[in-house]
């Protein structure tokens, strides 16, 4: 099996190299990955909230869509060529690349896209990194409606002497965040953003697997609480 990678690059930003342009039978738009990393391009909704989980995860250091078109032959010997979805990098682990789909697509159930996937696989081990195909089940969990839910606050000026009462608090041992809410009183709810803005931003440590209420458990960050999908 014989593998043409073909990548565009611009600068030292590698660049896609299939454009996303306006989808009829999808949803296509932006997703802004946040602290100055340049903005992700999606054509499904899927992909829009996959998009968004790396956001969150603080393993992650970057989410390029569309990163590579990789050359290979059919199980008839026809030439093909195929361009993954995602090719993410983390801090710590292999890059990986990614295709996004839902468990019920036709094609995946019908196997079809087994010769295609074999060439990204190839091309991946080649290069030390890896392929997954990730589906709805993966991807559409409690940990995506508590980053969806965070994502409002995670822009949210956090007021210095709020987030300061809840570092000194923390560094005796974890709270809930109904506790750490309890320490300010008839200004409860002023403090509420700083404390969400701070989990948003990694800078407290929520079990985000499980559903956010103010009985979850905070904690100041170890070294890295990301999670790759």
């Amino acid at each position: 099996m014989n593998l043409f990678p073909v990548v565009q690059v611009r600068g030292n930003c590698a660049m896609p190299v299939r454009r996303i342009g306006l989808c009829y039978r999808s949803v296509s738009g932006c997703v802004p990955m946040g602290d100055g990393r340049r903005t992700v391009a999606v054509e499904s909704t899927l992909e829009r909230d996959f998009a968004l989980l790396q956001r969150f995860d603080g393993n992650v250091v970057g989410l390029e869509e569309q990163p590579v078109r990789i050359s290979y032959r059919d199980d008839a010997g026809a030439k093909r060529s195929y361009v993954p979805d995602f090719l993410v990098t983390y801090r710590q682990g292999a890059p990986k690349l990614v295709e996004v789909k839902f468990s019920t697509d036709p094609a995946l159930l019908a196997g079809t896209l087994k010769s295609r996937f074999a060439a990204a696989s190839t091309f991946a081990a080649d290069r030390g990194w890896r392929f997954s195909v990730v589906t709805e089940i993966h991807i559409r969990t409690p940990r995506l409606g508590n980053v969806t839910f965070l994502l409002p606050f995670r822009d949210r000026t956090a007021i210095p002497a709020f987030k300061a009462t809840i570092l000194m608090a923390l560094r005796s041992g974890g709270h809930s965040a109904e506790g750490l809410l309890d320490m300010f009183g008839t200004d409860r709810a002023s403090a509420l953003p700083t404390l969400w803005g701070m989990v948003a931003r990694l800078e407290l440590h929520a079990d985000l697997d499980r559903p956010l209420t103010m009985r979850s458990q905070l904690s100041l960050p170890e070294v890295d609480h990301g999670r790759a999908v």
